[in-house]
């Protein structure tokens, strides 16, 4: 345990890294997290989604095969021209036009309008309390005029997606056994004759739709031109998941052989605010995902064309089929795989093998994302093998948390310990430069340098959690095993505030916005937070205002910051706060010596080293000269002597 020795250089440490935890906070919530998308005013709502009030957009006169914007339709056919349409039915009966299938994980309401999907419910909770409705629905809109997913848009303009305002005929239906499908058709007298199934497999959360366009004309149809697809198999006009309020933003995902493409729907605006129309080639399949769900739609064929179109709240998207010239009474066949559900993996790995990489907490930081799935993967081990809840399963985590960065806390507790044993030299130096600031901070990292201390080492261990609190916080807003994850008493769902109580109020509070709850969580956090820096007393010279102010409020704009924000991750600072105060109370840090003063080696540049070692070498040369001349006027050379003996023989 640090005794009452600790002083101000530790408080130092404490503060630097809670500055920096602050200022990184601040950075990644101001510019990196997103923002939750703008709710309307009531005032100036736009109409119910699919309404068909608007007049129908004209595709572009000369180009065949021309998208309107979704939402609006190409021109309609009366049916008296090719393809002779059949006449769009005047009244409609919701007990023979609509048909089920289901299984454990979802239920589809089929029309034979259109041959679309009506409604798709994916089944959640044991007794499927918490099942989901995905298809947007209205209550004025018939559905010979509504957007449904899972029509047929081609892009010939005489038939455009008018088959979709025609009923078609129950062809067959197998609603018993774990494959349950249903056959629909449609004929446009000797032109085509069009079928489309959708196959229901028991245990999975895909359903299997096959088109066929079987040619009845007496010469060769094409469908498409050059790379205009034959038709699209869509959705739309959007998804109403209720999970907007999460600040994940809807996007699309192009998954193609090369790379992922991404958009987000708040994206598909054009210039003056038009509609945008993207088209991605040789895609693989296309998903829709928001904070919790997905739509997936996946080709059984080559060359598909991911396709979306529309504004950001009414659009469709999906999948085109290459085009093709089909003969006389041959057929032209095309599959899909239609994903519906959670974001969750396991989901997603059983629907096909590539759609978990739909599942993305980072979009640009690539470890950051691979960092929180293993903690979403940590806290599902820890719910599925140990049996406990996932409030539980976060309590684990931050155990483990912790204990991984025990060598790296004892290591700043005794960093901590030696600057607190610096501390009457460091008070001198404070004495004898108070009045040159700069000269005292190079003095000071001599003083270190010279002593073996790195000041910023008790900064690491709160620094290196940094990325735990920004996984966390991203995985906890979007995990879906985490939505309505019970913990505690009034604690039913960690991706959410706690909300303790409702006031009969509301008020509006900085970095809060709309009080209008009772969230324990934070508080206890602060509180916690505040026990916790009294926990650890100071002796010495005594902290300064402004260091002792920011400490004190440390933990209110912690509480401020994280009222609003998922529960389990308050219960994550809260539990982490608790375990730093027990480690500090156990581990004990016995004194620790200073290291010896040593006097630092300075680097010289290399051009100096050279030069230095010239001089040297000259006067090593310049001493030897300077010895042999006062060797030979001793006569204490060897030649010398030689020398005088042979001049006195020959005198």
């Amino acid at each position: 345990m640090l005794d009452d020795d600790d002083d101000k250089g530790m408080k130092r440490n404490q503060l630097i890294a809670v500055v920096l935890l602050t200022a990184v906070m601040f950075v990644w919530f101001q510019w990196f997290l997103p923002k939750p998308p703008p709710q309307p005013d009531a005032s100036t709502a736009p109409a119910k989604t699919g309404s068909a009030q608007e007049p129908p957009a004209e595709a572009p006169a000369g180009k065949p095969g021309a998208l309107a914007p979704a939402g609006a339709s190409l021109p309609k056919s009366d049916g008296t021209q090719w393809p002779f349409l059949p006449p769009v039915p005047e009244t409609l009966d919701s007990a023979t036009d609509e048909i089920t299938l289901d299984n454990d994980n979802l239920r589809f309401v089929l029309t034979r309008i259109g041959a679309r999907l009506k409604r798709a419910t994916v089944l959640l909770g044991s007794n499927n309390e918490s099942s989901i409705q995905l298809v947007p629905e209205t209550e004025v809109v018939a559905d010979t005029d509504e957007i449904l997913p899972l029509g047929l848009r081609f892009t010939n303009e005489a038939i455009g997606d008018e088959l979709d305002r025609r009923r078609w005929d129950l062809v067959s239906s197998n609603l018993d056994g774990p494959s349950k499908s249903v056959t629909f058709s449609i004929t446009l007298p000797n032109v085509a004759l069009i079928r489309k199934t959708f196959q229901l497999e028991a245990g999975r959360r895909v359903m299997s739709v096959s088109v066929e366009y079987q040619n009845l004309e007496a010469a060769p149809r094409v469908l498409g031109m050059d790379t205009t697809p034959a038709y699209y198999l869509n959705w739309g006009p959007n998804v109403t998941s209720h999970d907007e309020t999460k600040g994940v933003l809807q996007a699309f995902l192009w998954h193609t052989a090369k790379e992922n493409t991404s958009l987000l729907t708040s994206k598909l605006t054009g210039d003056n605010g038009a509609p945008l129309v993207k088209t991605v080639d040789n895609t693989d399949w296309m998903v829709l995902k928001s904070a919790y769900f997905m739509v997936a739609i996946k080709s059984g064929f080559e060359r598909a064309q991911g396709w979306a179109a529309g504004t950001p709240k009414d659009f469709r998207f999906g999948l085109g089929v290459p085009r093709e010239e089909i003969k006389p009474q041959e057929s032209l066949r095309s599959s899909f795989d239609i994903y519906v559900g959670p974001s969750e993996m396991s989901s997603l790995k059983a629907a096909w093998p590539t759609l978990p990489q739909a599942l993305r907490f980072f979009d640009m930081f690539e470890f950051m994302d691979w960092f929180a799935k293993l903690l979403l993967g940590l806290l599902n081990w820890f719910h599925n093998n140990m049996g406990v809840n996932y409030g539980v399963a976060i309590i684990l985590l931050t155990i483990l948390v912790r204990a991984a960065m025990i060598p790296l806390t004892l290591k700043s507790m005794k960093s901590m310990k030696k600057m607190q044993l610096l501390g009457p030299e460091m008070q001198q130096l404070k004495e004898k430069y108070k009045d040159d600031q700069q000269e005292l901070s190079k003095k000071t990292m001599e003083m270190y340098r010279e002593r073996g201390i790195n000041p910023a080492g008790g900064c690491f261990p709160m620094l290196l959690q940094m990325p735990v609190f920004i996984a966390l916080y991203t995985m906890l807003n979007s995990a879906f095993e985490l939505r309505g994850a019970h913990f505690v008493w009034w604690i039913t769902d960690l991706s959410q505030p706690d909300r303790l109580y409702q006031f009969p109020w509301a008020l509006n509070l900085p970095l809060i916005g709309s009080l209008e709850y009772l969230n324990l969580l934070p508080i206890l956090m602060g509180v916690v937070m505040v026990i916790s820096q009294k926990f650890m007393p100071t002796s010495g010279p005594a902290m300064d205002p402004t260091q002792k102010t920011m400490m004190n409020i440390m933990p209110a704009i912690f509480s401020l910051m994280c009222y609003t924000m998922a529960s389990g991750l308050s219960l994550y600072i809260l539990t982490s706060t608790i375990l730093g105060m027990l480690q500090q109370h156990f581990i004990r840090i016995s004194d620790t010596e200073l290291s010896e003063k040593k006097k630092p080696k300075k680097k010289q540049h290399f051009y100096a080293a050279a030069q230095a070692k010239k001089r040297q070498r000259v006067r090593e040369l310049k001493d030897e000269s300077r010895r042999l001349i006062t060797d030979r006027t001793k006569g204490n050379v060897p030649g010398a002597k030689r020398a005088d003996a042979d001049e006195t023989k020959t005198d």
